[in-house]
């Protein structure tokens, strides 16, 4: 999933799948219907979605560095009352990072 990809991934999910009625009913299904993939719920409530990066070929000292060793990006969501509150780690190019 490239990065403009994720991005508006993640501003989908904040704009409709967490709705409070959604967190209310205690799924997180219409998140991972937002995103296009499911999370995993973790201990304490946490709802985690990864997001790899595969379209990156990235080598260091002649070696292929695997996409799911250090290349991943997450989503972690938690309820906080009736809305949610969400934080991750994403991998981006320096293009990426740039404003336009």
């Amino acid at each position: 999933m490239k990065c403009s990809n994720i991005l508006r991934a993640l501003a989908i999910a904040l704009a409709a799948g967490l709705a409070p009625s959604a967190l209310a009913q205690g799924s997180w299904d219409p998140v991972a219907k937002a995103l296009g993939r499911p999370g995993t719920e973790m201990p304490g409530g946490v709802y985690r979605v990864g997001l790899g990066r595969s379209d990156l070929k990235v080598t260091l000292d002649g070696v292929q560095v695997q996409p799911t060793l250090a290349l991943g990006s997450y989503l972690a969501f938690q309820r906080m009352g009736n809305e949610a509150m969400v934080m991750g780690d994403l991998v981006l190019l320096h293009e990426e990072a740039r404003r336009p």
